[in-house]
C-alpha cells in the first residue's frame, strides 16, 4: 500500500467486483488496497455475488465473491440507515448506491474515502465531501 494511504477504505460493489472478477483495474486496485481494512454495506453480500455471476456466468464466481467478502467489515442495514438512504443524493442515484453512500458517510473519518467505479455514486459522494478513489487500469 502507498505510504500516504489510509488504513481503511469503503468499497461499493463496483469496486469489490473488480477484486472478484479480473478486470482492467483489478491489479491497480488490489495494489492500492494493500493490507488496509475494508468496509462495505451488508447489501454487498447480495450485490457482489450476483454481479460477479452476471459477469462470468460461472457459479464458482459466487463462491469467490463470498470468500472475498469475508475480508470486509460490513455496515448493518438498520432502520436509520434505510431511512437516510431514501433521502440521500440526487434523484438519479440508484437505490443500492444510496445505501452505500449513507453507509460510508456513517463511518466518518474512520475511512480514508470511498473506492467506487460508478459515475453516479462517485458524483454523489464528492458532493457530500467524501474523498473518492478509483485506481485506474495500468498501462502496459
Amino acid at each position: 500500500m502507498a505510504a500516504s494511504a489510509p488504513s481503511a477504505f469503503y468499497l461499493d460493489a463496483s469496486a469489490i467486483v473488480k477484486i472478484v472478477v479480473r478486470e482492467r483495474e483489478t491489479e491497480a486496485l488490489v495494489d492500492y488496497l494493500g493490507d488496509a481494512d475494508l468496509v462495505s454495506s451488508e447489501v454487498a453480500e447480495i450485490e457482489v455475488p450476483r454481479a460477479a455471476y452476471l459477469r462470468t456466468a460461472e457459479a464458482e464466481s459466487i463462491q469467490q465473491a463470498e470468500l472475498v467478502l469475508r475480508r470486509f467489515h460490513l455496515v448493518a442495514l438498520d432502520d436509520e440507515l434505510r431511512h437516510e438512504a431514501t433521502r440521500a443524493g440526487p434523484p438519479d442515484l440508484r437505490t443500492l448506491d444510496a445505501v452505500h453512500l449513507v453507509s460510508c458517510l456513517r463511518l466518518g473519518p474512520r475511512v480514508g474515502g470511498i473506492i467506487v467505479y460508478d459515475r453516479r455514486l462517485s458524483a454523489a459522494a464528492r458532493a457530500r465531501g467524501l474523498h473518492v478513489v478509483a485506481p485506474p487500469a495500468r498501462r502496459r
